[in-house]
């Protein structure tokens, strides 16, 4: 295989990662769109919903008044009637009174006295118990006007009894204002039917389809619907596929329509990704471009060389081509040499010449071999850098997205970007193995010091009304787990407890030891173990709620508040820490959750937990951020802000310098610079010279790669990727070491 092919593929393994993230990436674009559209449509429905229910409270509102009159209320029929009469006209419709049997006795279209028909709507005939909150009638054609209208029935009480009813009816051709208020596109269909189904506003060909019912199959899909609000699949009257968002009224029981053309959702959809698309087929062929020219810089003067090897083995005199390449060069101007030594010489000293080639090949082949050496660091250094300039951007960026963000899918979308950044990760470390040793996420911690490093977390999780109960013996207590998947199932457990005691409560955290018998469920073995137990006094679970509280998704909380991951993320703690947890809980007894794990070597060096997040010591901090990466400058400098630093930002040594020096602003707390930089300065130069004039300054270096470290700068230095806990903790113990000082001070 050629240098050129191996160039061009080696491109595509480096790009293969950020091609994947960026496929995976404009999925999540596309998931996003959808959730957009339909979050805004049914918000638009609903609203929709609501101003007709408003719309029909105030004919409620008015018909309620009605019926309160006093002449009414007597039965003084005649003089309501009269009375009526003059304010029927504002009120917009006819008012029907009817007796307690649903007989009509007065209406303001007819004379009083006048024998009256059967009105087509009637009040539902209920009890003073049973009272409806708004009786509203469907949708029917009114016998004098032959236009449609709706009905407000509200009952007349004396002495607590339904004496009457009272009928306020009013067309409803003013309801289709309100889908006109919407302003929806032409070819979108607004609709507003009533309880029965019957269509009462329509924004196209509205006098056509007024009144007539839906048909009966959707009428049975949109019924067999759980929720209020949604969206379903649905041809319209005019044969047309849509995709209908609904909403239904709560008092009234109407339903909202919008209908939107499936090529229309699938077009608003799709433009955003467009871009995402031109964008990655442009990154691709910009890395083919570059193999390739990369590929001819190389070949053109490995070719040259060959031109002169082959003129040496001619035994002509070789004039050393400029190659543009140090190596190619100094290879060709010791063929120069040794074709002249060979031409000067070829009469005399014939084994000289023989001796001298071979000394030329064995050069050759050195040269050829630190070449190769020396490409392979320096490709690996610069891959190193930049790549992991980019996975600090993504690592921080997508733990603060992660902190900040609560919607499940979105999470499980950061989880699955997090996954790749530390895939990515592994495969610089795998680029980089001569010099970097791999780290393992599994520690040997004492529990007891762990739990104890959480109390200030724990205080901040549990509200006042919440006490906190430690029962931790004074022994030491070693397992071998993920110290921070394990703070995390403690934090879950806690808040767990916390959402069953909503009025106060207690929270107790014991540890203690226990045989590990026959009886316990996983792979943990026989033998003295680690119990750890969360007891609460909350509502405690039903049996049905505790065979189920382990499964992923599965929440007792209402829509919003709760993502079932609490105690699942629990159980696969212990799972993965060859361990057990069990479920002890009843109806109002409280609950406790019992958490075995095997011991670890008691002997052993207990690791100490550097991935606790600190905030400032002492008010707010001020770091400076020093890094020429933009990306980098801007993910590190959020999630800064986000623990509580006030963050000032230079993009070299120099900026920075001056930013020291400058004394009409807040002091600087910690430096916090990278190492490799453009300019005269690198990050290393910056810390000894910051060190040297501000003594006082804690100093934290961050590197993807560098050949110039010195074997002890005295100070801290984070390896690219690094996350957002060895970040906080080398911030604090900087901050430590500034406090120190100027104590001495």
């Amino acid at each position: 295989m050629s240098i050129r092919a191996r160039l061009v593929w080696l491109v595509f393994a480096v790009i293969a990662p950020s091609l994947a993230f960026a496929l995976y990436t404009t999925y999540s674009v596309y998931q996003s769109q959808s959730v957009r559209i339909a979050q805004s449509m049914n918000g638009t429905t609903r609203a929709v919903a609501l101003a007709v229910d408003r719309e029909l409270a105030r004919y409620g509102t008015i018909v309620s008044t009605i019926a309160a009159n006093p002449s009414l209320v007597q039965g003084d029929l005649r003089t309501f009637h009269a009375r009526l009469q003059q304010t029927v006209q504002p009120l917009g419709g006819g008012v029907t009174v009817f007796d307690a049997d649903g007989i009509p006795l007065i209406d303001t279209e007819h004379p009083y006295g006048f024998p009256l028909p059967m009105p087509p709507s009637l009040p539902r005939l209920v009890r003073v118990g049973g009272l409806p909150s708004l009786d509203v009638s469907p949708l029917f054609r009114d016998p004098l006007s032959r236009t449609y209208a709706i009905a407000i029935h509200r009952p007349v009480l004396r002495d607590g009894t339904i004496i009457y009813y009272v009928s306020l009816k009013f067309p409803a051709a003013g309801l289709g204002a309100l889908l006109a208020a919407q302003a929806l596109p032409e070819n979108w269909l607004g609709v507003i039917l009533d309880g029965n189904f019957n269509i009462v506003a329509r924004t196209r060909d509205s006098e056509k389809h007024i009144g007539e019912a839906a048909s009966p199959g959707f009428q049975h899909e949109i019924e067999n619907q759980i929720d209020r609000e949604g969206s379903l699949d649905s041809i319209t009257r005019d044969g047309e596929e849509v995709v209908t968002f609904y909403s239904r009224a709560e008092s009234s029981g109407w339903r909202v329509l919008i209908a939107i053309p499936k090529q229309d959702v699938l077009a608003s959809i799709l433009a955003p990704l467009g871009t995402v698309l031109l964008g990655i087929v442009l990154v691709l062929a910009l890395a083919l471009v570059f193999a390739i020219v990369l590929g001819r810089t190389i070949t053109r003067p490995l070719a040259q060389l060959d031109q002169a090897a082959k003129a040496l083995g001619r035994g002509e005199l070789v004039v050393a081509p400029d190659t543009g390449m140090d190596e190619t060069d100094r290879t060709a101007r010791v063929l120069a040499q040794a074709s002249l030594t060979i031409n000067r010489s070829n009469q005399e000293m014939a084994e000289r010449v023989t001796e001298a080639v071979a000394q030329a090949e064995r050069s050759h082949q050195a040269l050829l071999q630190g070449q190769k050496l020396e490409a392979l660091g320096r490709l690996t250094g610069g891959i190193a850098h930049d790549f992991n300039n980019l996975l600090q951007s993504m690592t921080v960026g997508l733990q603060l997205a992660d902190m900040l963000c609560t919607n499940p899918r979105a999470k499980r979308a950061i989880e699955a970007c997090q996954r790749s950044a530390q895939r990515g990760a592994q495969l610089t470390r795998q680029l980089m193995t001569f010099s970097r040793g791999r780290t393992n996420e599994v520690k040997q911690v004492d529990l007891r010091t762990l739990i104890m490093d959480m109390c200030e977390l724990l205080h901040g999780a549990l509200p006042s009304r919440v006490e906190l109960n430690l029962e931790l013996p004074e022994s030491a207590w070693p397992i071998k787990v993920d110290p921070l998947q394990c703070e995390l199932a403690i934090l879950n457990m806690a808040i767990n407890a916390r959402d069953a005691m909503p009025d106060g409560g207690s929270l107790s955290i014991r540890l203690g030891r226990q045989e590990a018998g026959a009886q316990d469920i996983g792979e943990l073995t026989r033998g003295s173990c680690v119990r750890l137990e969360i007891t609460d006094s909350g509502c405690g679970m039903s049996e049905e709620v505790r065979e189920r509280a382990f499964e992923p998704f599965f929440t007792t909380k209402p829509i919003g508040e709760g993502t079932g991951l609490g105690l699942a993320q629990v159980y696969g703690f212990a799972r993965q820490s060859h361990g057990t947890v069990s479920i002890d809980s009843e109806i109002d007894q409280g609950t406790r959750i019992t958490l075995l794990l095997p011991f670890a070597n008691e002997n052993a060096e207990v690791t100490e937990l550097e991935h606790k997040i600190s905030g400032p010591m002492e008010g707010t901090a001020r770091v400076l951020l020093v890094d020429d990466d933009a990306e980098v400058r801007d993910v590190v400098g959020s999630m800064l802000e986000e623990l509580g630093y006030a963050v000032d930002v230079a993009n070299d040594a120099e900026a920075a310098l001056a930013r020291l020096a400058t004394s009409d602003q807040p002091r600087v707390n910690v430096l916090f610079s990278d190492i490799v930089m453009p300019g005269q300065l690198d990050g290393v130069s910056l810390a000894e010279m910051a060190r040297s004039h501000y003594p006082e300054l804690g100093i934290v270096l961050a590197t993807g790669y560098t050949e110039t470290l010195p074997a002890d700068l005295g100070m801290r230095v984070l390896t690219k990727p690094f996350t957002i806990q060895t970040l906080s903790a080398a911030l604090f113990a900087a901050q430590e070491q500034n406090r120190a000082w100027l104590t001495r001070a």
